[in-house]
């Protein structure tokens, strides 16, 4: 039975940047990546807006503000030297009314202090100019922001790390000499866990209770149509809602071309259901059997609705991005497609906001990792280096 190294779970950008940096550092080491699908980047990787995040919405000193600045600079360094399709386009986050725009100044602070340069509020001439479509009473510019695909990221970073790759291998579980899968064991010095949506599933497997659940919310997005995509010159996006952990629905363009506008943010029956009726009997009695879903439900369930009315209303949803771009049109949206966040909550009740690492009895797990894990990924990749190989 052939022995490996480093045995790592998951073909997300996350296992993908571990597969790369390890292979880079280690160039005499046997590195095998494992994925229960038939190929790579098929959910939350595959699934997301494509954002090359600068840092601005992350608690100052926190595992996500610095691995996102740092992260950042290495993504567009590995994309431009391995010919990844990028570009550093810029985001607008666009305030109404007074409220918002206190917001939007502890946006400017936050970000400041977490090291992103150019950061600026638009003078009305420049947002017209900018941006003559939207509207807002207040805009920031944070140049920094960027777009790219990390699927293809991710496939180079797999390409240039000589590795060795098995599809259709699911964990089931750990022994002394390795990990036990759906094509037999495989046996490893190291291994390291990255896996997304089932990583509470996979630590659990280890014997791990770090005490939280991951608790899917799938987002729905829509296409803006060829005549309306001339509205969008930036990426734009509102002032977030404080007390919820998700940005809105916003307007991105997307490497490849196009302009996508969303997510909403609702609750789903299924891990890896992308449908609005997407049922699995597993993954929704994991969730509605943890007390922390009813009590995260209960504190925000007029939030909730509002998004449940957008994912089953396209003119509920249209009346969102009217808010920022009010000429849209219905007859402008084409349904687009869907993606699932995999959102650590504590039996509280509360969202864990930052990335959760934890070493477990024989794996490094992974436990949270959502947005800006794929901008932060190649950083995340060399703390998690730092803390399994300690």
């Amino acid at each position: 039975m052939e022995h490996f190294d480093f045995v790592l779970i998951g073909g997300g950008i996350v296992g993908s940047s571990l597969y790369y940096k390890l292979a880079m550092a280690y160039p005499e080491a046997k590195i095998v990546l494992l994925e229960k699908e038939s190929a790579l980047a098929t959910h939350q990787t595959g699934r997301n807006s494509g954002v090359i995040h600068s840092g601005l919405y992350y608690k100052p000193g926190s595992l996500k503000a610095r691995t996102c600045i740092d992260g950042y600079a290495q993504m567009l360094d590995f994309a431009q030297e391995h010919g990844v399709k990028h570009e550093v386009c810029g985001k607008v986050v666009a305030a109404l009314g007074g409220k918002e725009e206190a917001q939007l100044e502890t946006l400017r602070l936050r970000g400041a202090e977490n090291g992103l340069s150019g950061i600026r509020y638009l003078s009305p001439e420049e947002l017209q100019e900018r941006e003559p479509y939207l509207r807002a009473t207040k805009a920031l510019m944070v140049p920094q922001t960027g777009i790219i695909n990390y699927a293809d990221a991710a496939e180079a970073m797999l390409r240039v790390g000589r590795g060795a790759v098995r599809l259709k291998t699911e964990v089931t579980g750990f022994t002394q000499e390795g990990v036990k899968t759906t094509q037999g064991e495989v046996r490893g010095k190291h291994i390291i866990a990255c896996a997304g949506l089932q990583s509470d599933r996979t630590a659990q497997l280890d014997g791990v209770d770090a005490g939280l659940r991951i608790v899917p919310f799938r987002g729905d997005y829509y296409e803006l149509s060829l005549r309306a995509q001339a509205k969008v010159r930036h990426l734009i996006y509102p002032v977030p809602d404080p007390n919820f952990p998700f940005l809105g629905v916003h307007f991105t363009r997307m490497v490849h071309g196009g302009v996508e506008c969303g997510p909403n943010a609702v609750f789903s029956f299924a891990r890896e259901g992308y449908s609005k009726t997407a049922f699995n009997a597993s993954d929704a009695f994991a969730a509605l059997g943890y007390l922390g879903t009813w009590r995260l439900f209960a504190k925000h369930w007029r939030y909730g609705l509002g998004e449940y009315q957008r994912a089953f209303s396209k003119a509920k949803f249209l009346e969102a991005l009217q808010r920022l771009i009010p000429t849209l049109e219905s007859s402008d949206l084409q349904p687009g497609r869907a993606g699932i966040r995999a959102q650590a909550l504590r039996p509280d009740g509360s969202l864990e906001d930052d990335f959760v690492l934890h070493q477990g009895n024989r794996a490094f797990h992974v436990l949270n990792a959502p947005s800006p894990a794929a901008t932060a990924s190649l950083a995340v990749a060399d703390e998690i280096v730092r803390q399994a190989l300690a």
